[in-house]
């Protein structure tokens, strides 16, 4: 059987890697990529070029590069666009021709509601797939005293909530000074597009004027970007999500996946990917939960049940194995659309 000839469309590619090397290695699938260098910036030679070759064409955001390739998609091919929720603030969605999508994939039940509810995206056209974790990679053996060790990966934009983290951190060292808040990606100075925006730049401001001064500022570790999440994480017990919105959330899932227990204050559509011991009203409830896990020595248990939940849920084997049902099922009503338009010649 030949290889169906696939092209992964978009300006970041770093959420479809794990499912494009899952394709990959069944031996079906031949891939290409056109990385755009923005939402509606592009090597259009190349993306001709990527358009000629492909079977299948699969645009990851719904952005200029959905726009374009459903403008120009031709008649034997299909076309999927993945969704995640940024593309909810902006005007492509509106410019996609439809009549060229064969199918909107949307990263949680939420994300598929929010599609429908600010473009109408057409239902018959939609389905839900939630984001992928690499749940081998990141299950490692935890260090010793990794349940006195919250994470939080990514602090930027102020979104993300850093304070709330900092406030489960300060509650919890004032009864226990071993706990410590580990924060992993880049600070906030290394985005100038962000340090520009004044709201941005002051709400950071004070926040590390804050820690600064605290007698816990110690507790406070910086590790900087990086891309050994899974060995970051060897160290982590809690993995903390406070912001005031989310699409997915990877943090939490990888958190999971590393056996460390996720702490999720509420956003919208939370509770339809994250099960509800790990969703929280309050910082409060959150300390609360800290404590009741570490005065019960039950952390070796939730971390195994965390595991299964991200494993059954979000595992390369689970999403991808998806994917790869999504795609054949596509070329298969184009194989067969193909037979009846050479049959109706042939007549």
């Amino acid at each position: 059987m030949n290889k169906i000839k696939v092209v992964f469309a978009g300006h970041d590619l770093k959420f479809a890697k794990l499912i494009i090397d899952y394709l990959e290695l069944t031996g079906d699938y031949s891939v290409r990529l056109d990385e755009w260098k923005g939402h509606n910036v592009h090597d259009e030679r190349h993306s001709k070029e990527c358009l000629e070759w492909a079977d299948l064409i699969v645009c990851e955001w719904g952005l200029g590069n959905a726009v374009w390739y459903s403008e120009n998609k031709l008649p034997r091919q299909k076309l999927i666009v993945r969704m995640h929720l940024q593309e909810v603030q902006t005007v492509y969605p509106k410019q996609f021709n439809l009549e060229n999508i064969d199918r909107i994939i949307a990263i949680s039940p939420y994300v598929y509601e929010e599609f429908y509810r600010v473009f109408k995206l057409p239902r018959d056209k939609m389905t839900m797939i939630y984001n992928v974790v690499d749940t081998e990679i990141m299950n490692q053996t935890k260090e010793e005293d990794s349940k006195f060790h919250l994470g939080f990966i990514g602090m930027s934009p102020k979104r993300k909530r850093l304070d709330l983290a900092v406030d489960v951190l300060e509650k919890l060292w004032e009864q226990d000074s071993r706990y410590k808040l580990f924060i992993k990606g880049k600070l906030p100075q290394e985005y100038p597009w962000l340090w520009n925006k004044e709201d941005e730049r002051e709400y950071y401001e004070e926040l590390f004027s804050r820690i600064n001064n605290a007698p816990w500022k110690d507790a406070v570790v910086f590790d900087g970007f990086g891309s050994d999440i899974a060995g970051w994480l060897r160290k982590i017990g809690y993995v903390l999500s406070t912001s005031d919105f989310e699409s997915f959330h990877l943090s939490p899932s990888e958190g999971a996946a590393s056996g460390a227990f996720p702490l999720i204050l509420k956003w919208d559509g939370s509770d339809t990917i994250y099960p509800k011991d790990y969703l929280f009203e309050s910082v409060d409830d959150i300390v609360l939960r800290v404590k009741e896990i570490n005065g019960s020595n039950l952390n070796n248990e939730l971390g195994e049940q965390a595991k299964q939940y991200v494993r059954k849920h979000f595992s390369v084997e689970e999403i991808g194995g998806n994917w790869d049902l999504l795609m054949k099922e596509l070329c298969r009503e184009r194989n067969m659309a193909d037979e009846t338009t050479m049959n109706t010649v042939e007549n």
